[in-house]
């Protein structure tokens, strides 16, 4: 009896170190950076994002530093911005052989999304403006729970092993923008804005992930049976102090009367992150600093002025993604976006495309304008070797009146079948995703 009792025991021990090998992902926290909104480095403002996001040759408000600085030269009057955002994410997981992983997820918040004020003045008889900015870039919340159930077959024994994952992320990541503007000529602009990335301001630069794993593993047949073998893990990864510095630099042309060429480019940096992972379940914890290699973004537009009240843009922007990079303490280059080697990874590059119009109705005799926008993008995130297709549409309105501005924008954005095997395991990584995101923006700006 001993003799069979301890045979069950080396099976049962052989099926469940095959099996946890086969699903040893399924609860260790890999290095990868999940970013809950869009990644791909945009500016910020209701009637930008009204316009469909096309903003680089029109920028002539004070948001113009997130889009395209050298567009603040078009501000005749000192200016105060500020914008909201209500956001609402839904992404709806599945994977065809493990139906049982099948999950959603739902975040909903309210943010401070943009902050600024400029200050044009003239200089050596050229228009000069000085702006200092606050936005907020990328967020992380982000939370979904699932079931994963296996069963393997070791004659005469059958091994059950049922999980339960949970994962749950949160924090931003925002930079300080202090922007400068000048007119080289009549109808050519240059601008910078240096974006200080920090948490020694106002506001806390990072990002928290958290996984709880449980996991039972119960063998059936002939007797003696073991009893069940049983594994909680609860990990929490801490990621602080984002720091780091980068420059805009952008250009504004008016070819003519009615068309408007623009370009930007964001040089890429290196952000030093404080990471701590806590491994809760063992009351171990393990601290050091990362690097985060950011990749350079680069755009230019075209916008048409078919009269005072009509206007149209069209922008082209790409992001270096494949150059996107995370450095451990020990030196070892993570792919931040599948969580492996970079040497394992194939990232591709993303090219945004949008498109947007403004028509305005004006009552001079009252002083009041009255904007109606609508516009539409394609916006990839990149993966694996492919980009995940992300489109939008908006719509927008506002009012203004003497030297006060209110705007709204809505935007949808969604992608079917996107790539969520970094997320949700499955024997086969075929997880996939639908993805909807609604955003509001709801801004104010004052004239003096």
């Amino acid at each position: 009896m001993m003799k069979r009792k301890s045979w069950l025991m080396f099976v049962a021990i052989t099926v469940m170190l095959i099996f946890s090998k086969a699903k040893l992902h399924a609860f260790i926290v890999t290095q990868d950076v999940s970013i809950a909104s869009s990644p791909n480095p945009v500016g910020s403002g209701a009637r930008a994002i009204g316009m469909g996001g096309a903003f680089i040759a029109v920028a002539d408000d004070a948001t113009a530093a997130s889009w395209n600085p050298a567009g603040l030269v078009q501000l005749e009057r000192p200016e105060l911005s500020i914008v909201g955002d209500y956001v609402s994410r839904r992404a709806d997981y599945s994977s065809s052989n493990d139906p049982e992983t099948n999950t959603s997820s739902k975040t909903d918040e309210y943010n401070l999304n943009y902050f600024s004020a400029s200050y044009p003045f003239s200089y050596l008889n050229r228009n000069m403006v000085i702006s200092i900015n606050n936005q907020r870039l990328y967020d992380f919340k982000l939370s979904f729970n699932y079931n994963f159930e296996t069963t393997a077959q070791a004659p005469p024994m059958t091994v059950t092993t049922s999980q339960h994952i949970q994962y749950s992320q949160d924090g931003y990541v925002g930079a300080l923008g202090l922007a400068y503007a000048v007119e080289i000529t009549p109808r050519l602009s240059f601008g910078l804005t240096l974006n200080i990335w920090t948490d020694d301001l106002w506001w806390q630069n990072g990002w928290e992930e958290t996984l709880r794993f449980h996991a039972e593993t119960q063998l059936t047949g002939p007797p003696p049976v073991p009893p069940p073998s049983i594994r909680d893990v609860h990990i929490v990864d801490e990621y602080s102090d984002f720091s780091g510095e980068n420059a805009n630099f952008g250009v504004l042309w008016d070819m003519t009367k009615y068309l408007t060429i623009g370009a930007v480019v964001k040089i890429p940096f290196t952000a030093t992150v404080h990471h701590r992972r806590k491994r809760i379940d063992t009351s171990t914890t393990f601290d050091e600093e990362v690097k985060l290699d950011m990749p350079m973004s680069y755009g230019i537009g075209i916008a048409c002025r078919f009269s005072d009240k009509f206007t149209v843009d069209l922008d082209v922007y790409r992001t270096e993604w494949s150059k996107y990079t995370l450095t451990d303490s020990q030196g070892n280059e993570v792919s931040p976006i599948t969580g492996r080697l970079k040497s394992e990874s194939n990232i591709k590059d993303t090219t945004q495309v949008r498109i947007g119009g403004e028509y305005l109705f004006i009552q001079e005799e009252r002083n009041l304008v009255v904007p109606l926008r609508a516009g539409f993008f394609y916006d990839p995130e990149p993966a694996d070797g492919k980009v995940e297709d992300f489109y939008g549409i908006t719509v927008g309105s506002g009012i203004g009146y003497k030297g006060l501005i209110f705007d709204i924008a809505y935007q949808i954005r969604w992608g079917h079948n996107i790539d969520a095997s970094n997320l949700i395991s499955t024997r086969d990584d075929d997880a996939k995703a639908d993805a909807t995101q609604h955003l509001m923006l709801a801004s104010v700006i004052y004239h003096f």
